[in-house]
Protein backbone atom coordinates (compact mmCIF):
# COMPACT_ATOMS: atom_id res chain seq x y z
CA UNK A 1 0.00 0.00 0.00
CA UNK A 2 1.60 3.51 -0.87
CA UNK A 3 3.13 5.40 1.99
CA UNK A 4 0.65 8.39 1.71
CA UNK A 5 -2.54 5.95 1.85
CA UNK A 6 -1.08 3.87 5.01
CA UNK A 7 -0.48 7.09 7.30
CA UNK A 8 -3.79 8.22 6.10
CA UNK A 9 -5.58 5.07 6.86
CA UNK A 10 -3.79 4.85 10.39
CA UNK A 11 -4.34 8.66 11.30
CA UNK A 12 -8.11 7.88 11.05
CA UNK A 13 -8.02 5.07 13.77
CA UNK A 14 -9.52 6.68 16.87
CA UNK A 15 -10.11 4.03 19.26
CA UNK A 16 -7.71 4.06 22.11
CA UNK A 17 -6.21 0.19 21.77
CA UNK A 18 -5.58 1.36 18.09
CA UNK A 19 -3.89 4.28 19.51
CA UNK A 20 -2.14 2.06 22.14
CA UNK A 21 -0.92 -0.26 18.99
CA UNK A 22 0.28 2.99 16.85
CA UNK A 23 2.66 3.77 19.56
CA UNK A 24 3.91 0.19 20.21
CA UNK A 25 4.65 0.38 16.55
CA UNK A 26 6.38 3.53 16.78
CA UNK A 27 8.42 2.25 20.03
CA UNK A 28 9.90 -0.95 18.09
CA UNK A 29 10.34 -0.02 14.29
CA UNK A 30 13.93 0.63 14.40
CA UNK A 31 14.59 -2.65 16.47
CA UNK A 32 16.30 -5.82 15.38
CA UNK A 33 13.96 -8.15 17.50
CA UNK A 34 11.28 -10.59 15.85
CA UNK A 35 7.89 -9.46 15.74
CA UNK A 36 5.06 -11.43 16.02
CA UNK A 37 1.49 -9.71 14.87
CA UNK A 38 -1.09 -11.79 15.17
CA UNK A 39 -5.12 -11.27 15.55
CA UNK A 40 -8.50 -12.50 13.09
CA UNK A 41 -8.88 -12.74 9.71
CA UNK A 42 -8.96 -9.16 8.07
CA UNK A 43 -8.10 -7.02 11.50
CA UNK A 44 -5.70 -5.36 9.54
CA UNK A 45 -2.27 -6.72 10.47
CA UNK A 46 -0.72 -5.97 7.20
CA UNK A 47 -1.59 -2.15 7.64
CA UNK A 48 0.24 -2.27 10.67
CA UNK A 49 3.46 -4.04 9.53
CA UNK A 50 3.64 -1.76 6.40
CA UNK A 51 2.75 1.37 9.03
CA UNK A 52 6.00 -0.47 11.08
CA UNK A 53 8.18 -0.18 7.92
CA UNK A 54 7.54 3.26 6.76
CA UNK A 55 8.34 4.92 10.27
CA UNK A 56 11.07 2.64 10.96
CA UNK A 57 14.56 2.79 9.80
CA UNK A 58 14.74 0.17 6.78
CA UNK A 59 14.93 1.13 3.43
CA UNK A 60 13.43 -2.30 2.38
CA UNK A 61 10.69 -4.87 2.57
CA UNK A 62 10.16 -7.72 1.32
CA UNK A 63 6.70 -9.93 2.20
CA UNK A 64 6.06 -13.33 1.46
CA UNK A 65 2.02 -14.97 2.16
CA UNK A 66 2.87 -18.73 3.41
CA UNK A 67 -0.58 -19.31 2.73
CA UNK A 68 -0.48 -18.01 -0.91
CA UNK A 69 2.36 -20.74 -2.20
CA UNK A 70 1.96 -24.57 -2.22
CA UNK A 71 4.36 -26.00 -0.08
CA UNK A 72 6.28 -27.81 -2.47
CA UNK A 73 7.15 -23.94 -3.80
CA UNK A 74 7.61 -22.70 -0.72
CA UNK A 75 11.75 -23.24 -0.10
CA UNK A 76 12.39 -22.18 -3.92
CA UNK A 77 10.65 -18.91 -2.94
CA UNK A 78 12.60 -18.59 0.67
CA UNK A 79 15.90 -19.86 -0.45
CA UNK A 80 16.13 -19.74 -4.08
CA UNK A 81 18.01 -22.05 -6.40
CA UNK A 82 20.58 -22.62 -8.64
CA UNK A 83 20.42 -23.08 -12.33
CA UNK A 84 19.70 -27.25 -12.66
CA UNK A 85 18.70 -27.22 -8.79
CA UNK A 86 15.80 -29.14 -10.48
CA UNK A 87 12.92 -29.83 -13.44
CA UNK A 88 12.30 -26.49 -14.89
CA UNK A 89 15.09 -24.52 -12.93
CA UNK A 90 16.67 -22.94 -15.82
CA UNK A 91 18.16 -19.88 -14.16
CA UNK A 92 19.71 -19.18 -10.80
CA UNK A 93 16.82 -17.09 -8.36
CA UNK A 94 18.12 -15.26 -5.26
CA UNK A 95 14.64 -16.17 -3.28
CA UNK A 96 13.35 -14.03 -0.60
CA UNK A 97 15.28 -14.33 2.41
CA UNK A 98 18.33 -13.01 -0.01
CA UNK A 99 16.54 -10.35 -1.16
CA UNK A 100 15.51 -9.10 1.96
CA UNK A 101 19.30 -8.91 3.32
CA UNK A 102 19.66 -5.58 5.67
CA UNK A 103 16.06 -4.59 5.34
CA UNK A 104 12.82 -5.98 6.73
CA UNK A 105 11.32 -10.22 5.67
CA UNK A 106 7.82 -10.03 6.54
CA UNK A 107 6.31 -13.55 6.62
CA UNK A 108 2.56 -13.72 6.56
CA UNK A 109 -0.01 -16.43 7.93
CA UNK A 110 3.11 -18.13 9.37
CA UNK A 111 0.85 -20.26 11.47
CA UNK A 112 -0.24 -21.99 8.07
CA UNK A 113 2.70 -23.76 7.63
CA UNK A 114 4.25 -27.67 8.06
CA UNK A 115 5.60 -28.88 10.84
CA UNK A 116 8.31 -29.76 8.39
CA UNK A 117 8.89 -26.16 7.10
CA UNK A 118 8.40 -24.96 10.42
CA UNK A 119 11.73 -26.68 11.28
CA UNK A 120 13.28 -25.05 8.61
CA UNK A 121 11.91 -21.65 9.31
CA UNK A 122 13.36 -22.26 12.72
CA UNK A 123 16.71 -23.58 11.65
CA UNK A 124 16.96 -19.97 9.53
CA UNK A 125 15.80 -17.88 12.26
CA UNK A 126 18.41 -19.44 15.09
CA UNK A 127 21.14 -19.79 12.76
CA UNK A 128 20.67 -16.52 9.85
CA UNK A 129 22.21 -18.79 7.54
CA UNK A 130 20.94 -21.00 4.29
CA UNK A 131 21.76 -22.92 1.42
CA UNK A 132 19.66 -22.05 -1.96
CA UNK A 133 18.52 -25.39 -3.58
CA UNK A 134 21.25 -26.70 -5.55
CA UNK A 135 24.11 -24.70 -3.82
CA UNK A 136 26.92 -26.18 -1.75
CA UNK A 137 27.86 -22.67 -0.49
CA UNK A 138 25.84 -21.01 2.71
CA UNK A 139 24.51 -17.96 2.55
CA UNK A 140 24.59 -14.94 5.63
CA UNK A 141 21.69 -13.12 5.89
CA UNK A 142 20.73 -10.17 7.86
CA UNK A 143 17.07 -9.15 8.40
CA UNK A 144 14.41 -8.88 10.76
CA UNK A 145 11.86 -10.96 11.08
CA UNK A 146 8.03 -9.92 11.26
CA UNK A 147 5.40 -12.96 11.34
CA UNK A 148 1.70 -12.53 11.30
CA UNK A 149 -1.25 -15.19 12.37
CA UNK A 150 -4.55 -15.83 13.10
CA UNK A 151 -5.85 -15.00 16.97
CA UNK A 152 -5.82 -18.74 17.45
CA UNK A 153 -1.90 -19.07 16.85
CA UNK A 154 -1.55 -19.96 20.95
CA UNK A 155 -4.17 -22.43 20.72
CA UNK A 156 -2.27 -24.53 17.87
CA UNK A 157 0.67 -24.58 19.85
CA UNK A 158 -1.18 -25.62 23.18
CA UNK A 159 -2.28 -28.44 20.64
CA UNK A 160 0.83 -29.16 18.77
CA UNK A 161 0.40 -28.01 15.41
CA UNK A 162 2.50 -25.45 15.96
CA UNK A 163 5.95 -26.07 17.06
CA UNK A 164 6.45 -23.99 20.69
CA UNK A 165 10.25 -23.46 20.24
CA UNK A 166 9.58 -21.61 16.63
CA UNK A 167 6.74 -19.79 18.17
CA UNK A 168 9.23 -18.23 20.94
CA UNK A 169 11.36 -17.79 18.54
CA UNK A 170 9.13 -15.40 16.60
CA UNK A 171 7.53 -13.44 19.18
CA UNK A 172 10.36 -11.86 20.80
CA UNK A 173 8.14 -9.00 20.67
CA UNK A 174 4.29 -9.81 20.07
CA UNK A 175 1.44 -7.50 19.00
CA UNK A 176 -2.39 -8.10 18.91
CA UNK A 177 -4.54 -6.69 16.83
CA UNK A 178 -7.99 -6.64 18.24
CA UNK A 179 -11.11 -7.76 16.37
CA UNK A 180 -13.15 -4.10 15.09
CA UNK A 181 -15.85 -5.11 16.83
CA UNK A 182 -13.85 -4.59 20.57
CA UNK A 183 -12.39 -1.30 18.80
CA UNK A 184 -15.86 0.47 17.51
CA UNK A 185 -14.43 3.84 17.78
CA UNK A 186 -12.41 2.94 14.69
CA UNK A 187 -15.26 1.99 12.36
CA UNK A 188 -17.02 5.54 11.45
CA UNK A 189 -12.95 6.36 10.86
CA UNK A 190 -13.08 3.20 8.61
CA UNK A 191 -15.96 3.82 6.76
CA UNK A 192 -15.09 7.69 5.71
CA UNK A 193 -11.48 6.13 4.95
CA UNK A 194 -12.83 3.65 2.18
CA UNK A 195 -15.77 6.15 1.26
CA UNK A 196 -13.15 8.91 0.53
CA UNK A 197 -10.93 7.05 -1.64
CA UNK A 198 -14.50 5.97 -3.56
CA UNK A 199 -16.16 8.96 -3.98
CA UNK A 200 -18.93 8.18 -2.21
CA UNK A 201 -20.65 10.66 -0.37
CA UNK A 202 -21.76 9.16 3.28
CA UNK A 203 -24.91 10.61 5.20
CA UNK A 204 -26.80 8.48 7.85
CA UNK A 205 -29.20 8.89 10.55
CA UNK A 206 -28.13 8.19 13.95
CA UNK A 207 -30.00 5.04 13.80
CA UNK A 208 -27.89 3.87 11.45
CA UNK A 209 -24.93 5.25 12.62
CA UNK A 210 -26.01 3.23 16.20
CA UNK A 211 -26.51 0.08 13.91
CA UNK A 212 -23.16 0.01 12.49
CA UNK A 213 -21.22 0.41 15.77
CA UNK A 214 -23.24 -2.49 16.83
CA UNK A 215 -23.14 -4.77 14.03
CA UNK A 216 -20.71 -7.29 14.46
CA UNK A 217 -18.06 -6.86 11.29
CA UNK A 218 -17.46 -10.25 11.35
CA UNK A 219 -14.60 -9.76 8.51
CA UNK A 220 -13.10 -6.79 10.21
CA UNK A 221 -11.41 -4.10 8.18
CA UNK A 222 -11.80 -6.29 5.24
CA UNK A 223 -15.61 -6.83 5.31
CA UNK A 224 -15.83 -2.90 6.23
CA UNK A 225 -13.87 -2.31 3.10
CA UNK A 226 -15.74 -4.50 1.11
CA UNK A 227 -18.83 -2.99 2.33
CA UNK A 228 -18.11 0.71 1.02
CA UNK A 229 -16.92 -0.76 -2.60
CA UNK A 230 -20.06 -2.17 -2.94
CA UNK A 231 -22.06 0.36 -2.20
CA UNK A 232 -20.30 2.77 -4.45
CA UNK A 233 -19.97 0.31 -7.99
CA UNK A 234 -23.95 1.19 -7.99
CA UNK A 235 -24.45 4.51 -5.91
CA UNK A 236 -22.59 7.94 -5.38
CA UNK A 237 -24.49 8.36 -1.88
CA UNK A 238 -24.29 5.83 1.41
CA UNK A 239 -27.31 6.14 2.91
CA UNK A 240 -29.50 4.35 5.69
CA UNK A 241 -30.70 1.47 3.42
CA UNK A 242 -27.53 0.71 2.77
CA UNK A 243 -26.76 0.57 6.55
CA UNK A 244 -29.63 -1.76 6.68
CA UNK A 245 -28.70 -4.47 4.32
CA UNK A 246 -26.04 -5.33 6.34
CA UNK A 247 -28.66 -7.22 8.25
CA UNK A 248 -28.21 -10.52 5.80
CA UNK A 249 -29.14 -13.08 8.72
CA UNK A 250 -31.62 -13.21 11.42
CA UNK A 251 -27.98 -13.45 13.51
CA UNK A 252 -27.08 -10.32 12.20
CA UNK A 253 -30.51 -8.48 12.99
CA UNK A 254 -30.75 -9.89 16.65
CA UNK A 255 -27.02 -8.25 16.74
CA UNK A 256 -27.26 -5.38 15.49
CA UNK A 257 -30.62 -4.32 17.24
CA UNK A 258 -29.97 -6.26 20.71
CA UNK A 259 -28.30 -2.69 21.98
CA UNK A 260 -29.88 -0.22 19.80
CA UNK A 261 -32.24 2.01 21.84
CA UNK A 262 -35.82 2.33 19.27
CA UNK A 263 -38.99 2.75 19.16
CA UNK A 264 -40.86 -0.49 19.01
CA UNK A 265 -42.27 1.06 16.00
CA UNK A 266 -38.80 1.47 14.66
CA UNK A 267 -37.84 -2.21 15.56
CA UNK A 268 -41.10 -3.21 13.56
CA UNK A 269 -39.58 -1.73 10.27
CA UNK A 270 -36.45 -2.77 10.69
CA UNK A 271 -37.39 -6.57 10.95
CA UNK A 272 -40.20 -5.96 8.63
CA UNK A 273 -36.32 -4.13 6.27
CA UNK A 274 -35.24 -7.25 6.70
CA UNK A 275 -36.91 -9.60 5.77
CA UNK A 276 -37.95 -7.51 2.64
CA UNK A 277 -34.49 -7.84 2.10
CA UNK A 278 -34.06 -11.41 2.42
CA UNK A 279 -37.29 -12.69 0.88
CA UNK A 280 -38.05 -9.94 -1.78
CA UNK A 281 -41.52 -10.92 -2.04
CA UNK A 282 -44.17 -9.31 -0.16
CA UNK A 283 -46.28 -12.26 -0.10
CA UNK A 284 -43.75 -14.42 1.70
CA UNK A 285 -42.94 -12.05 4.04
CA UNK A 286 -46.57 -11.59 5.22
CA UNK A 287 -47.11 -14.65 5.62
CA UNK A 288 -43.99 -15.50 7.98
CA UNK A 289 -45.41 -11.90 10.05
CA UNK A 290 -48.49 -13.66 10.03
CA UNK A 291 -50.38 -10.95 8.53
CA UNK A 292 -52.42 -10.10 5.48
CA UNK A 293 -50.55 -8.58 2.58
CA UNK A 294 -52.97 -5.75 2.75
CA UNK A 295 -51.88 -5.27 6.68
CA UNK A 296 -48.02 -5.43 5.35
CA UNK A 297 -48.64 -2.83 2.95
CA UNK A 298 -50.16 -0.29 5.39
CA UNK A 299 -47.28 -0.70 7.41
CA UNK A 300 -44.60 -0.29 4.70
CA UNK A 301 -46.77 2.54 3.84
CA UNK A 302 -46.83 4.26 7.28
CA UNK A 303 -43.16 3.33 7.89
CA UNK A 304 -41.94 5.23 4.04
CA UNK A 305 -41.26 8.77 4.69
CA UNK A 306 -42.72 11.28 1.88
CA UNK A 307 -40.74 11.51 -1.47
CA UNK A 308 -37.40 13.83 -0.98
CA UNK A 309 -37.48 13.33 3.15
CA UNK A 310 -35.25 10.67 5.21
CA UNK A 311 -37.78 10.90 7.99
CA UNK A 312 -37.26 13.41 11.45
CA UNK A 313 -33.78 11.53 12.26
CA UNK A 314 -31.14 13.85 13.52
CA UNK A 315 -28.28 13.37 10.38
CA UNK A 316 -24.84 12.42 11.15
CA UNK A 317 -21.46 13.33 9.28
CA UNK A 318 -19.34 10.36 9.39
Amino acid sequence: MPKDTIFSLIKNLKDGKSLEIKEKMQRIADFSTNLLIFGETGVGKDFWVDYLFEVSKYEKMVNLNCGDVPEHLLESEWFGYKKGAFTGADRDYEGRWKRAHQGILFLNQVDLLSLNLQSKLLRIIERKKYFPLGSNREIDIDVRFIFSADADIEHKVRQGEFRQDLYYRMSSYSVFIPALRDRKKDILPLINFFAGGKQLAVDLSKKAVRMLLDYPWRGNIREVENFVTNISIVKQELRDEDVYGLLKTAGDFLEAVKTTEMSLAGLEWAYIEYLLRKYKKKSVVAKILDISRKSLYDRIKRHTPPAGSRGSAAKVSV
